[in-house]
């Protein structure tokens, strides 16, 4: 997705409360992600959750730009739900995500704790096409 490219409502969702982006897996498809939450929420009239939304996004976005060795773009649906806000990642990565301490001295690696203490609840599935999704759920 570039800057110029603005998300589209998901095809099965008549009512316009699921969007889904697809993205390069590449660290400067981050920023137009964040901003595309920003302005999905802002039309939802969602405003008070947008800083949670977005920082969810953008860690589950970077892990799997960090575990995604190919040019397979990146899905990104966020879903508004009746008590919920539903952000998946969908990607090739055979990597199952775990939360764990990284030492001090490291400097990434707490990406999953982060999601671990804003969400509602995080988890992952692997598709019978090789990709994985890892999501979340936001309470409203």
């Amino acid at each position: 997705m570039t800057s110029t490219e603005s998300p589209r409502p998901d095809a099965h969702d008549k009512r316009g409360r699921s969007i889904t982006m697809f993205v390069l897996p590449e660290a400067h498809c981050v920023r137009p992600v964040r901003r595309a939450v920003n302005a999905i929420l802002s039309h939802w009239d969602m405003a008070h959750i947008t800083e949670d939304a977005e920082l969810l996004t953008t860690e589950l976005l970077t892990n799997a730009i960090r575990h995604t060795d190919n040019e397979q773009p990146i899905r990104v649906t966020i879903a508004l739900e009746q008590r919920w806000l539903s952000i998946g990642i969908r990607d090739r990565s055979g990597i199952a995500p775990r939360a764990h301490r990284a030492p001090a001295s490291q400097e990434g690696g707490r990406g999953l704790l982060l999601v671990e203490s804003i969400a509602g609840s995080w988890g992952y599935r692997f598709h019978v096409d090789g990709t994985k999704t890892v999501s979340c759920r936001l309470p409203l």
